[in-house]
């Protein structure tokens, strides 16, 4: 028997060569980790070419980036947003990812071109994002939204589709962009949406402001049989902004907070008997009663989630894209008067 031989029955032999197989997947697999970072990395470099140098002002030589520059960029990049530069956020943005191969600071990019209206700048980028990071559902939301700006509804309901198969609830989601789906039919009839979005009114009470909005646009009847007292808050400044011609006076009459607005409108020349409404409209109505008529109202839009407040109505908060949280807000405003010279 050759003596030279290995024993491979020897447990001694058995162990190290165990040890050897292991530590030679450990180092393929370090290899084969650090191969797919490179990769990865070198496809972020070779996906922002695509994108203008134009668009990134800050260059190498003039700015020369060191590690501590991060944060305080990030921040100034951020204060340009709040105040719309965004041409100068995505400039920062642009010098800060080719420096520090952030793909957060990659996903922020998105969300600034979504804001600044380029659309497929930032659908670019949030589908380099899914190819990387198929489980990111920050960034599906984002996608979903992308889409839904741009009314591409099956688009929207794939991403949709994805957020769900990754256990994500997406219930208020589903009747929004039912909701959008039925309001931008074209191929219905207005008496055929108007059905369409009563029976999705019934299945999702959470649609009440945007359904009702939108049939008071098609069919003022059918809005009118649909309003309730308790939820009137949620409808002040619809029903404060409608034309005369469309208001129901006989529905408005067996409805006490419904003839406290209109009265404090100045549509009609008896109030309710009691004190009724929002603060607002009390004050207007204890105002009318001791003759002054000068008082109107205007309105602005709170979002629940985030807290911003905005100048106009929104169905998705325009800050933290949530759904169903927005709060009308009224305030007492003297009646503007246009004042101006006369041409002869």
């Amino acid at each position: 028997m050759n003596t030279f031989l290995p024993n491979y029955y020897d447990p001694v032999f058995s162990i190290v060569l165990i040890v050897l197989i292991a530590v030679a997947v450990a180092l393929v697999t370090h290899a084969w980790g650090v191969y797919r970072k490179e990769k990865l990395s070198k496809s972020l470099y070779s996906f922002l070419d695509k994108f203008d140098s134009v668009s990134c002002s800050l260059e190498e030589e003039d700015v020369p980036f060191e590690e501590g520059m991060a944060k305080p960029l990030l921040l100034l990049a951020k204060a340009f947003e709040q105040s719309g530069n965004y041409a100068k956020t995505i400039s920062i943005c642009l010098y800060l990812i080719r420096h520090t191969r952030d793909d957060e600071l990659l996903i922020y990019l998105g969300k600034v071109y979504l804001r600044a209206g380029f659309y497929q700048r930032a659908e670019e980028i949030f589908l380099e994002i899914i190819r990387r990071r198929p489980r990111r559902s920050d960034v599906l939301i984002q996608l979903e939204y992308l889409y839904e700006s741009l009314h591409d509804y099956p688009k929207a309901r794939e991403a949709l589709d994805a957020l769900a198969a990754q256990g994500e609830e997406t219930e208020a989601l589903d009747e929004h962009l039912r909701f959008l789906e039925v309001r931008d039919d074209k191929t219905l009839r207005p008496p055929e949406k108007a059905r369409h979005l009563e029976a999705l009114l019934g299945e999702a009470p959470r649609l009440y402001r945007p359904v009702i909005q939108e049939l008071f646009r098609l069919d003022t009847q059918r809005a009118w049989r649909h309003l309730r007292a308790e939820r009137l808050p949620e409808l002040i400044d619809t029903l404060w902004f409608l034309p005369p011609a469309q208001l129901q006076l006989d529905i408005i009459a067996r409805k006490p907070a419904l003839t406290a607005l209109y009265y404090a409108r100045g549509d009609l020349e008896e109030g309710p008997k009691e004190e009724t409404g929002s603060f607002a409209v009390k004050l207007l109505c204890a105002a009318r009663r001791g003759g002054y008529v000068g008082g109107t109202m205007s309105f602005a839009y709170l979002c629940t989630g985030c807290k911003q407040s905005f100048p106009v109505s929104f169905v998705r908060c325009p800050n933290c894209l949530a759904l169903n949280t927005l709060k009308v807000e009224e305030q007492i405003v003297p009646i503007q008067t246009q004042v101006g010279d006369s041409l002869l």
